[in-house]
């Protein structure tokens, strides 16, 4: 598993309006760029993990600039389209004395504009 030196901002032009998600790299549990295709897979926990969920789902086809560097050094900053997303719900919140903090999965795959 390959992870990143930064955070990944992602960055999405919504009928004119710019909009930015910024996944700190503690999140990135893996990321792979091969020719053109990028996959990366997140877990984000905490009050602010519904952020992932509602920023990607439903967006499959759309533009999405990426902007990190990976652990190897290589600097990701382009242009892909969102071809396919999978988002899990974590635990969820209830009144239980053990309450394990939200959490989100998710494995976006794009490919190169």
């Amino acid at each position: 598993m390959a992870g990143v030196l930064e955070p990944i901002t992602f960055t999405q032009n919504l009928e004119g309006e710019i909009k930015d998600l910024i996944v700190p790299r503690e999140f990135i549990r893996d990321i792979e760029s091969r020719k053109g295709h990028l996959m990366i897979y997140v877990r984000v926990t905490g009050p602010d993990a519904w952020k992932v969920s509602e920023f990607f789902e439903e967006r499959e086809g759309n533009i999405f600039t990426i902007d990190t560097t990976e652990n190897m050094g290589e600097k990701i900053n382009d242009d892909y389209i969102l071809s396919s997303t999978y988002i899990d719900d974590g635990p969820p919140i209830s009144t239980d004395i053990d309450v394990e903090p939200p959490m989100i999965r998710a494995i976006l795959d794009f490919d190169r504009k």
